[in-house]
């Protein structure tokens, strides 16, 4: 008798392991699914923008010539121009028709730096939760030793 009271608290634990493993699955699936979901919102954001990689300098300036304003300290502009990153000391002048297409572009590209962590973020922590869910996986499917 006492060993069927054994054998049932045994089945009876196992089952309540298994129950406990079963919600911990349910819970990394479901935390994996939110990080696909985040990962998919954030590509989508990505793939709208349109980044200018660079910077932009607003400068005023003399003309040089004799009798100009610009020679007692009244300058000309404001002149922007552009730097492409990775092209130092490469300006180029922006006129102001096209400054607000510039602005924007790089906007753009400060907004995909920032989605680019974001994303690498959610890939790492989308890892760890998968790891996690396998071994939780592999306790579950292991028979009872």
């Amino acid at each position: 008798m006492t060993d069927d009271r054994g054998g049932l608290a045994k089945a009876l634990g196992d089952t309540i392991g298994a129950g406990r493993e079963i919600v911990s699955v349910r819970r990394l699936l479901h935390q994996s699914s939110e990080l696909i979901d985040n990962i998919a919102e954030l590509t989508d954001k990505r793939a709208k923008l349109n980044p200018l990689p660079g910077s932009l300098r607003k400068r005023h300036m003399r003309c040089g010539k004799r009798s100009c304003r610009c020679r007692t300290g009244a300058l000309h502009g404001p002149y922007y121009y552009f730097e492409p990153s990775r092209q130092h000391g490469k300006w180029r002048y922006v006129s102001s028709e096209r400054l607000v297409e510039v602005k924007k572009g790089i906007a753009d590209w400060k907004k995909q730096q920032e989605i680019d962590e974001m994303l690498q973020t959610c890939a790492s922590r989308l890892d760890a939760v998968l790891k996690t869910l396998q071994r939780e996986v592999e306790l579950l499917v292991q028979p009872a030793q």
